[in-house]
């Protein structure tokens, strides 16, 4: 028995968990629509759910390459927006 095929999709479900919470905290939607965001790139690019939210989480960490252009051609201008938006003091 192989647990390459169980392994790989644990591992594609975290990834899209995680890039479903960047496009919550960046949109602030809800997660089927971060959900459903993700699933309309994946159409629209022809790149798979698991490796467009891979690119997703690398462009809004900072650690993309040029491997991720797609993801940063589509969120980059939102990650950016965000990155210059002043954050509220705390108190």
């Amino acid at each position: 028995m192989s647990y390459s095929g169980p392994r790989a999709n644990d591992t594609s479900r975290k990834v899209i968990d995680t890039a479903v919470g960047v496009l919550v905290g960046l949109r602030g939607c809800s997660p089927a629509e971060a959900f459903t965001e993700l699933v309309a790139v994946t159409r629209q690019t022809g790149i798979g759910i698991g490796s467009i939210a891979n690119d997703l989480v690398a462009v809004a960490s900072g650690t993309s390459s040029a491997d991720n252009a797609e993801a940063f051609n589509v969120w980059g201008e939102l990650i950016r927006r965000d990155r210059r938006a002043p954050v509220a003091p705390s108190r």
